[in-house]
């Protein structure tokens, strides 16, 4: 990914932002996880987790030796139908 530059780097690393550790990788977007997948994130022990809306994408960097664990949060259907419903009667922009 390309927050703070990070995209180009050729080697996988942490950096520290804050009071945060951070690894040198963006898996927001799809070329963010190649890029992880790339410079060897599973392989490198680095991150305790990882956060993506790619799923499938995100499966894609680990390995049999090297495994992931999956979890999901959903919002409960009605109530995004609700919200939805009731954004829209606001919303005059969509």
């Amino acid at each position: 990914g390309g927050l703070f530059g990070h995209d180009q780097d050729e080697k996988i690393d942490v950096f520290s932002r804050g009071d945060y550790l951070y690894v040198n990788v963006d898996p927001s977007t799809p070329q963010g996880l190649e890029h992880a997948k790339d410079l060897g994130l599973a392989e490198s022990g680095l991150a305790d987790i990882v956060f993506t809306s790619y799923a499938h994408g995100g499966s894609k960097l680990f390995n049999p030796v090297h495994r992931g664990r999956f979890f999901a949060i959903f919002r409960h259907p009605m109530e995004r139908a609700a919200s939805l419903f009731y954004y829209r009667q606001t919303a005059t922009w969509e």
